[in-house]
């Protein structure tokens, strides 16, 4: 494993101060992508501004393909927050 991290000593900075990642040694871009934008899933980001910010994902792993498919059994065809208020 490897460790992606970012500190920042700027103190009027309106961004993460420290971000410390655990990483496979053989990410590639796009499976750091993925992880990016589910980071902004996690904190609360509008689906829409994730997609203003990141634009399409053209890469799935087997995982996601096993997600889309679940969410596609439950008839869930648009994207949600995770919240059960409707």
């Amino acid at each position: 494993m490897a460790k992606l991290e970012y500190h920042s000593e700027e103190p009027l900075n309106r961004e993460a101060m420290s971000i410390s990642f655990d990483v496979p040694d053989d990410m590639d871009i796009n499976e750091y992508k993925i992880m990016c934008v589910r980071l902004a899933s996690a904190m609360g980001y509008h689906h829409n501004s994730i997609y203003k910010a990141f634009g399409e994902l053209e890469y799935e792993t087997e995982s996601d393909r096993e997600f889309i498919d679940f969410l596609k059994s439950l008839n869930i065809t648009s994207p949600t927050t995770g919240s059960l208020i409707k």
